[in-house]
């Protein structure tokens, strides 16, 4: 038998890259189908040499938009100008992400680019606990702690548009832009080819995700009771609310009011907070 990771599902194949990095084109054994298999990009593998998908083994996490699994980290890149940082859309993001349990890297790219206010910024989530990086393909600053991070782990990135996310690629390992040129050709020609989630190989063991629909912003499954602790910064501070469940909002007694008041948190912070619990409430109503 040989174990493997699926880095690519494609028109009922699916691909197997093996820890000697040769890539095996594979159909899942009929006792699978029978299962109700889920077969997911990201999943490890074992294959026989007749190139038939055996077993899955078991994951640490997956995700359904994108459907993917065992993701190590997600990689969630903005710019510090051109675009500038879109403080709600980053919250809302970094809340997505915390709800799936995947640890997170905040990447501040184009930095040749920062002034006071992002300066200000990245003390916040540092101060957080976010992991912060700070890169420019423009001086190549930071790109050597970028292709660090990226070392023994399967990494998705995740961003708003214009941000730079395939030039911070590129730097990290040239070959990228020739497998997503290659992948990109191959949609050209394709009229039936869906796009799915792709593993793309830096080396045997480390992997970047291209995942379609990663940055769809989606609360539908997050509940108004698990949403603060989506806000690692709230965690202190619950405790002290006089009710459970507490929301935040116009309850006497609030912990987390009392801390943003002290300006132990952040006021930026506390918006999204209150406009992801609107989505949600809203969303519920349409149901």
């Amino acid at each position: 038998m040989i174990t493997g990771i699926v880095v690519k599902n494609m028109n009922g194949y699916f691909y197997v890259q093996d820890d000697a990095s040769t890539v095996h084109e594979c159909k899942v054994r009929g006792r699978l189908k029978k299962g109700r298999y889920s077969l997911l990009v990201g999943d490890r593998v074992t294959i026989s040499e007749d190139g038939f998908v055996e077993s899955i083994l078991d994951r640490h996490n997956s995700m359904v938009r994108p459907a993917v699994a065992n993701i190590d980290q997600v990689v969630l890149v903005v710019a510090a100008h051109e675009p500038d940082i879109n403080e709600l859309l980053l919250n809302k993001m970094l809340v997505m992400i915390e709800h799936a349990d995947i640890p997170i890297v905040l990447c501040i790219n184009k930095c040749d680019l920062m002034d006071s206010d992002t300066e200000d910024m990245v003390k916040l989530y540092q101060s957080i606990g976010y992991e912060v990086l700070m890169t420019s393909t423009y001086n190549m600053t930071g790109i050597d702690d970028l292709r660090h991070v990226l070392e023994h782990k399967v990494t998705a990135f995740a961003g708003p548009s214009g941000v730079g996310k395939s030039s911070l690629l590129n730097a990290v390992d040239p070959k990228f832009a020739f497998q997503t040129g290659e992948v990109s050709d191959k949609i050209k020609r394709g009229k039936h080819t869906t796009r799915h989630a792709s593993l793309y190989s830096l080396d045997s063991n480390s992997f970047i995700m291209d995942t379609p629909g990663f940055s769809a912003i989606e609360f539908n499954d997050v509940s108004l009771e698990r949403l603060p602790t989506l806000f690692p910064e709230f965690s202190d501070y619950v405790d002290t609310c006089k009710f459970n469940p507490c929301y935040h909002e116009h309850e006497p007694i609030c912990g987390i009011k009392d801390a943003l008041e002290a300006g132990h948190i952040h006021q930026g912070r506390y918006d999204a907070y209150m406009s992801i619990r609107n989505d949600i409430e809203s969303q519920r109503k349409r149901f």
